[in-house]
């Protein structure tokens, strides 16, 4: 009996007692993901052999849990989750990364458009300006391109529609470009192109004009000394006039693509760019007016948008074409291993009775957070081998099922939760229910039993 009163504390004690690790990086391995890919996080914690709680918030503050184990050196990484099972509605997520307080956790943001998530940049990508060039053929022309923020790391530099032989260390930033004798002229020529720099999903870009001067005189000419001829004046009459006539100047005819236009680069990167980029744009608007559009610049047709139909469509259908059409259900990850295994289906009804008793009650209050971080703990270091024996041993998956079946339904107090006092008081309650079936009523019994038998006898 002191034994089985000692282990029920000692989880409870586990469940509450704060863990001193913490979260100290959380990152992505890619820039973006599509929504057919699978999305992990990873990063450190500054103990080794955690559990790492990470929980991902859509615009609307629905919490999305994900949990794992850290490694001796404190290395973590969630199992790889399908995007649109996450990521269902565009916007700003905050991922937050934690070990035992969320307010002690460490957060990024990732944007969602629809069709990729990548992280929000907490940096503004800028180039100084960078002031234009005159130099002599056979001359070397250098300098550095470089940020406005000089903290930004991660940056790769290139050249656009750059003359033959110039170059930009991609690290540095520095220019260099010998001109060629060849490129001597009886006139001044100007060379225009790009210093681009890129970061993460960021690209800036400053355009510059190097003028080689000319490299030659003209050669003078002289015209031959002419005599005119004696003339006598003739009878003059005063000839008629009449006013020239004026044609309009043909329009001149737009060149497709645009000058600034990469071949080499994807077209649609344009597009993008023009439309999540406002400097971008505000760019292509003022230099470029002669377009009706990006797409017109780029030679792309411009896409047709229709208005949808309105409708409403009943529950696991969604209005796709002005049809309802039915979707399937995404499920959440952080699921129960062991109620999953034992109904052998993530979407069963118990198993979603559990998902929404941890979303719409726990998730939503800073006790529920706190007690779903120490219970993940325990629970995840031993249900991974209860669920594989279920699966491999039908009676053994019977017999869970008829023990958890009482759990089940003493939860259901829970729903009724609304509020940080509730969800305590109802949790406490929900507790000393299952301490009473699982650990007293079976001591109770087994001492009942007991006694009986010693009185036979």
């Amino acid at each position: 009996m002191k034994l089985g009163l000692f282990a029920i504390f000692s989880l409870f004690v586990l469940m509450i007692v704060p863990i001193y690790a913490e979260v100290t990086t959380i990152t992505l391995e890619k820039i973006f993901y599509i929504v057919d890919e699978e999305i992990s996080f990873s990063g450190t914690e500054n103990e080794g052999d955690k559990m790492v709680t990470v929980i991902v918030k859509d615009p609307n503050g629905n919490p999305e849990v994900l949990s794992d184990f850290s490694d001796s050196e404190g290395k973590y990484e969630t199992i790889p989750q399908s995007v649109k099972n996450i990521f269902s509605i565009n916007g700003i997520y905050n991922v937050t990364a934690f070990v035992d307080k969320i307010e002690e956790g460490i957060t990024m943001q990732l944007e969602f458009d629809g069709e990729k998530v990548f992280k929000v940049p907490d940096f503004v990508l800028q180039l100084k300006s960078i002031s234009d060039y005159s130099v002599e053929v056979e001359k070397t022309i250098t300098f550095t391109a470089s940020l406005e923020d000089s903290s930004v790391g991660d940056v790769v530099f290139s050249l656009r529609n750059q003359p033959i032989g110039a170059t930009i260390d991609p690290s540095s930033g520095k220019f260099v470009w010998t001109i060629p004798g060849k490129y001597g002229s009886f006139q001044d020529v100007d060379y225009s192109f790009d210093i681009v720099v890129n970061s993460e999903a960021q690209e800036d870009r400053e355009n510059i004009t190097i003028t080689v001067k000319k490299a030659y005189d003209e050669p003078e000419t002289t015209e031959p000394e002419t005599t005119e001829p004696e003339t006598t004046e003739p009878e003059t009459t005063e000839p008629e006039t009449t006013e020239p006539e004026t044609t309009e100047p043909e329009p001149k005819e737009l060149e497709i693509p645009a000058p600034f236009v990469d071949e080499a680069k994807e077209p649609q990167s344009y597009v993008d760019r023009y439309i999540n980029e406002a400097s971008y744009k505000k760019w292509f608007d003022d230099n470029y007016p002669e377009y009706s559009s990006i797409y017109e610049a780029i030679g792309l047709e411009e896409p047709i948008i229709e208005e949808p139909e309105f409708g409403e469509c009943g529950e696991g259908t969604k209005l796709i074409d002005g049809k309802c059409t039915i979707v399937a259900i995404q499920s959440k990850g952080g699921g129960c291993l062991i109620a999953t295994a034992a109904y052998d289906s993530e979407m069963a009804p118990q198993i979603q009775f559990l998902r929404e008793i941890r979303d719409n009650q726990l998730m939503n209050t800073d006790s529920g957070i706190s007690f779903m971080t120490g219970f993940n703990q325990f629970y995840y270091s031993f249900s991974p081998t209860i669920a594989d024996m279920q699966r491999e041993n039908p009676i053994f998956k019977e017999a869970v099922k008829l023990w958890i079946t009482p759990l089940l339904s003493s939860l259901s107090v829970m729903s009724y939760a609304e509020s940080e006092s509730q969800v305590i008081g109802y949790g406490i309650g929900v507790i000393l229910m299952n301490i009473g079936m699982y650990f007293v009523a079976p001591v109770m019994l087994f001492y009942g039993i007991r006694k009986v038998r010693r009185a036979k006898f």
